[in-house]
C-alpha cells in the first residue's frame, strides 16, 4: 500500500514537471488544474488561456533578415549541444531520482511485507496454539460426556430390566388372575346350565302331570259324555218317532266337543316341542358364549405376550 502510493506520488510529480516545461517553452499563459476524480487516481485539465475579450494586438512587422555568418551558426549550435547536454544531464538526474525513489518505496514495500508476514505468522500461531487447546479441551469434555451417557444408559438399562422383570411378574399375577376368573366363571356357567336343566326337567314333569291331569278331566268328561250320550240315547230311543231333529243336534254337539279335545291335545304336544326346542336354542347360545369368551381370553393372552416381547426387545 506505501509502495503504491509512493509511486502515485512519483507520477504525479512528473507529469506536473512535463506541464512547466511545456508551458515555459510557450510564451501563452498557462494554468495546471488538478482535481482527485476517485480514490487512488488524479484527473489534470490544462488550460492555455482564459478566453480573449479584446482583439490582440497588430504584431511588429519581423525585421528584416540578415546572412548569419559561419561563427554565429556555430555558437548557436555550441549553444544548441549545450541546451541539449544540459537537458539530458536533468533528465537522467530525474530518472535517477525516480529510481532511487522506487527503490526505496519497494524496500518499504518489502519491510512492510515482511512485518505483516511476520505479524501475520505470530497470530496464526497464537491461533493455532488456542485452537489446538480448545481441541484438547473439546475433546476432554466430549470424553467426560460420554462416560457420563454409558454410566447413565447402564444405570437406564438395570432399571428398565427391573421395570420389565416387575412387569413380568404383574403380567403373570394378572394371566393366572384371569385364569382362575376364567374356571370361576365357567364353573359357575357350568352351575347354572345344571340348574336350567333342572328346572326343564322340573317344567316338563310340571307339564307331563298337567297333561295327564287334562287328559284326566278329558277321559272323565268323556265318560260323563257317553253317560249322557247313552243316556241321551235311551231317551232318543223312547222318543226316536218324535225327536229326530233334536237327536241330529246333539250329534253334533258331540262331535263340536270331540274336535275340540282333539285340538287341545295338539296344542298341548305342540307346547311340549316349542319348550324343547327353545331349552335346545338356550344351550346353543351358551356354548357359543362360552367358545366366545375362551377365544377372546385366548386373544387377550397373545396380544400381552407379544407386547411382553416387544418391551423385552426394545
Amino acid at each position: 500500500m506505501v509502495g503504491t502510493s509512493l509511486m502515485v506520488e512519483v507520477v504525479r510529480s512528473s507529469i506536473l514537471q512535463c506541464f512547466c516545461r511545456a508551458c515555459h517553452a510557450s510564451a501563452i499563459a498557462t494554468e495546471v488544474r488538478a482535481t482527485e476524480q476517485s480514490k487512488g487516481g488524479m484527473k489534470y485539465e490544462l488550460v492555455l488561456a482564459d478566453p480573449a475579450d479584446v482583439a490582440p494586438p497588430c504584431l511588429a512587422s519581423s525585421p528584416p533578415k540578415t546572412s548569419m555568418s559561419v561563427e554565429d551558426i556555430e555558437n548557436k549550435l555550441k549553444a544548441a549541444e549545450e541546451r541539449r547536454q544540459s537537458l539530458e544531464a536533468q533528465k537522467l538526474n530525474q530518472l535517477n531520482e525516480k529510481r532511487s525513489k522506487e527503490l526505496e518505496a519497494l524496500q518499504k514495500k518489502e519491510e512492510y511485507n515482511a512485518v505483516f508476514k511476520q505479524a501475520a505468522r505470530n497470530s496464526l500461531e497464537q491461533k493455532m496454539e488456542a485452537n489446538k487447546e480448545n481441541r484438547e479441551a473439546i475433546i476432554k469434555s466430549i470424553q467426560e460426556k460420554s462416560r457420563e451417557r454409558l454410566s447413565r444408559g447402564e444405570e437406564i438399562r438395570k432399571s428398565l430390566d427391573a421395570q420389565t422383570q416387575e412387569i413380568l411378574t404383574n403380567i403373570q399375577k394378572k394371566i393366572e388372575s384371569a385364569t382362575e376368573a376364567r374356571e370361576a366363571q365357567i364353573s359357575a356357567l357350568r352351575e347354572r346350565l345344571r340348574e336350567h336343566d333342572k328346572r326343564i326337567s322340573e317344567v316338563r314333569q310340571q307339564m307331563s302331570a298337567q297333561v295327564d291331569d287334562l287328559r284326566d278331566r278329558c277321559q272323565k268328561k268323556l265318560e260323563l259324555a257317553q253317560e249322557k250320550r247313552d243316556g241321551i240315547f235311551k231317551v232318543l230311543q223312547e222318543k226316536l218317532q218324535e225327536h229326530k231333529q233334536h237327536v241330529l243336534q246333539v250329534r253334533q254337539i258331540n262331535e263340536i266337543i270331540n274336535q275340540e279335545n282333539e285340538h287341545k291335545k295338539d296344542c298341548i304336544s305342540k307346547k311340549l316341542e316349542e319348550a324343547e326346542n327353545k331349552r335346545q336354542r338356550q344351550l346353543q347360545a351358551i356354548l357359543e358364549k362360552l367358545q366366545e369368551h375362551e377365544r377372546h381370553a385366548e386373544e387377550v393372552r397373545l396380544n400381552k405376550a407379544q407386547n411382553i416381547t416387544g418391551v423385552t426387545s426394545g
